[in-house]
């Protein structure tokens, strides 16, 4: 089946089918599951590259893999290594404050939530690997962010004390060169200090 969809010019995958399979699968074994959907999935919503795989907070067990990994050979999702849906995020991030996330799709047996981008960001800019400066770069651009102190701000406010602002301002300058990047810090210098 063809989850490839056309959407505002850019390909996107249409998990909707595959959450509907999965909360029938669930329903077969009487069993109710809670996710909350962060990462590539969250991004792509926003209309950034198409994913994938789910990354989701979620309790797990074996009979809920079984299932998960039923919908996504169904589906052709499933990668050798690892199937569609997975909770790999709980290793590295902690699962978000439910003011942070809502609703996306609420069946009998499931309930699909969503993050808020910002805290998606938050999640990058801490694990801080080239791919996630890459990402949280392209968002920065995209929305125009020309302020790394209100972006930082916001991403406190919802629990990210930890963010090294180095790598916040790495993404800046990728955001938007090394010239921005110099005008920046000359500009903002005894703030800057602050954060040393």
């Amino acid at each position: 089946m063809n989850l490839l969809i056309q959407a505002g010019g850019n390909n996107e995958i249409d998990f909707k089918p595959v959450f509907e399979m999965l909360n029938d699968e669930l329903a077969k074994i009487d069993k109710s599951l809670e996710i909350v959907c962060a990462g590539g999935y969250v991004m792509q919503l926003h209309g950034y590259a198409a994913t994938m795989d789910v990354d989701a907070f979620y309790n797990s067990n074996a009979e809920i893999e079984a299932v998960i990994r039923k919908v996504g050979d169904a589906f052709q999702m499933n990668r050798p290594d690892e199937i569609w849906l997975n909770n790999s995020v709980m290793n590295l991030n902690r699962k978000p404050p439910a003011s942070c996330y809502k609703p996306k799709y609420i069946f009998t047996h499931l309930t699909v939530n969503i993050v808020d981008l910002e805290y998606v960001l938050g999640m990058k800019l801490e694990l801080a690997r080239t791919k996630d400066i890459e990402h949280v770069s392209s968002f920065i651009k995209h929305n125009n962010y020309d302020k790394p102190f209100d972006l930082l701000s916001q991403l406190r406010d919802v629990g990210f004390r930890n963010i090294d602002v180095s790598v916040l301002f790495q993404a800046f300058g990728e955001a938007y060169g090394i010239e921005w990047l110099e005008k920046f810090y000359r500009d903002n210098e005894s703030e800057i200090m602050k954060y040393s």
